[in-house]
């Protein structure tokens, strides 16, 4: 490969994530291809699930609905629902189903007279305090609206804001799921489908990407090689506000990735890994370059490795004191390949 700094999205483990997932809930997976599926290409994704035979997908709003829509049978659930404005779009695509929020929301629906049957799905507000509904005799005459116009209220779904939360919302939640025969109900993401067996679906994001807890892969690897190899003697200083001198004679590679890539300067000092084993960042990360202590093993072939399965992106958050969502969502990088 001719390219210095490229991405790879391995389709297989991706395919074996969501089996797992199915396996260990018991229910089908309901995947989240939001923000282009996590920054995994969300086309190249929805190629997959479609390949699979899975039925339903969940991404943010309309404008990441409509691509898919065009191209793809699966129905998408469109999470934040939707505005007036965008309405006429749902009457053309037959396979959007929306999220229904409040009661504004459902009387604007109802209010544009629908030609066709549309899919609803209403969001509960549990304790996530985000969106959905919070009151019940809203979100009961919201329904009933919804249910006197040309509308089908397929599934209803919360959100739990964590796994040791999960039994308290789903309390709050029973007295909606309830009060109507749903034919879909989805309450558990990533961090709460082993927390509860309630619901049809799980709602899974993360844990298709980039968890690696059981037998879940990591389906992403970055890497570069390197721009140049440099040579400093002890004492010399190295980039930005001279940030680091050499504490020995060192041998410095300069990778072609940096804070425009995604690579942050809070990341200085987290190592890359090369040739079986990890080497420490020094200095200040540039907005197109990053520097690495390095040994003769070293040359301008060698593949360094940003996160993969052996510097998995969990690792790389627990450095930045955040989460793995995050870190797949914080590169910029254009060159991708997927392995089928």
């Amino acid at each position: 490969m001719d390219d210095l700094l490229y991405m790879e999205v391995d389709l297989r483990k991706f395919a074996g994530n969501l089996r797992e997932i199915a396996k260990l809930s018991g229910k089908s997976v309901l995947p989240v291809i939001k923000s282009e599926a996590y920054g995994m290409g969300a086309l190249a994704i929805a190629r997959k699930i479609a390949d699979m035979g899975v039925g339903l997908v969940a991404v943010a709003d309309l404008k990441e609905a409509l691509p898919l829509a065009r191209d793809f049978d699966f129905e998408i659930l469109i999470l934040n629902g939707a505005r007036e404005c965008e309405f006429p779009n749902l009457e053309v695509f037959p396979n959007l189903v929306l999220s229904v929020n409040s009661l504004r929301e459902a009387e604007s629906l109802i209010g544009y007279g629908f030609q066709r049957k549309v899919k609803v799905h209403m969001q509960i507000d549990t304790g996530m305090n985000r969106l959905g509904f919070s009151d019940f005799r809203e979100y009961a005459r919201a329904l009933e609206l919804l249910l006197s116009g040309n509308f089908l209220p397929e599934g209803i779904y919360t959100h739990f804001t964590d796994s040791e939360n999960a039994k308290i919302q789903l309390e709050k939640f029973l007295p909606y799921a309830n009060h109507f025969p749903y034919e879909i109900i989805h309450t558990a993401a990533s961090s709460a489908y082993l927390s509860t067996d309630y619901g049809t679906h799980v709602r899974v994001g993360v844990d298709l990407y980039a968890q690696q807890k059981g037998n879940l892969k990591q389906i992403v690897k970055i890497a570069c090689r390197p721009l140049a190899i440099r040579k400093l003697k002890k004492g010399e200083e190295l980039g930005y506000d001279r940030a680091y001198a050499a504490e020995r004679d060192e041998l410095i590679a300069v990778l072609p990735i940096g804070y425009y890539n995604g690579f942050r300067r809070s990341l200085g000092g987290f190592p890359v890994y090369a040739n079986g084993k990890r080497y420490p960042t020094v200095g200040k990360v540039c907005m197109n370059h990053l520097f690495v202590r390095v040994d003769e093993e070293v040359n301008l072939d060698t593949e360094f490795i940003i996160t993969s399965e052996e510097l998995p992106a969990g690792e790389i958050a627990e450095y930045l004191g955040t989460v793995a969502h995050e870190v797949l969502c914080m590169f910029r990088i254009d060159n991708i390949r997927y392995l089928k």
